[in-house]
């Protein structure tokens, strides 16, 4: 698709595209893609469909916008990696309503916790306790204490008992 995209591009320039918007604006994937390969600004007819797909409303908040997309918030915050990511890299603080989804992820909710709030994270440690390697990864990096929820998964565990 990309290079049948840059051969258009290369023969008619991106005027060409300004006729498709319409059916481009309609599916997430060519929206995403046609603003930040075509136009490299905000695509304002695509976000609709842009909104309601994690993958390319990360995306575009991260690549294109360079900021918050909050039409994409609630799709993003229905998975736990684009939620923490979402986080990391384009609030650069909580997102707190990912946290849901976030708490239900043991590896997600250990970066979350370590990288994003620094101390604890109360809402998913009744998920996380059961897994002995992020219960104790948890307590080591984000905490820094003991954690008492995970100690009996850590002592199952040979790996993270000793």
């Amino acid at each position: 698709m990309f290079n049948y995209t840059n051969e258009i591009l290369k023969l008619f320039g991106s005027e060409v595209f300004k006729k498709n918007e319409e059916a481009i604006s309609k599916n997430a994937q060519y929206s995403y893609h046609y603003a930040k390969n075509i136009i490299k600004d905000r695509f304002e007819k695509g976000e609709e469909a842009i909104s309601k797909n994690a993958y390319y409303s990360y995306h575009y908040a991260k690549d294109v916008i360079k900021d918050r997309f909050e039409k994409g918030e609630e799709a993003i915050s229905k998975d736990a990696c684009y939620s923490y990511n979402y986080a990391k890299d384009v609030i650069k603080d909580r997102f707190e309503k990912g946290e849901e989804a976030i708490s239900k992820n043991a590896y997600d909710f250990y970066l979350y916790a370590k990288n994003i709030i620094k101390d604890r994270f109360e809402k998913g440690e009744e998920a996380i306790s059961k897994d002995a390697q992020y219960s104790y990864l948890y307590a080591k990096d984000a905490i820094k204490d003991r954690f008492e929820k995970g100690e009996e998964a850590i002592s199952k565990d040979a790996q993270y008992s000793y």
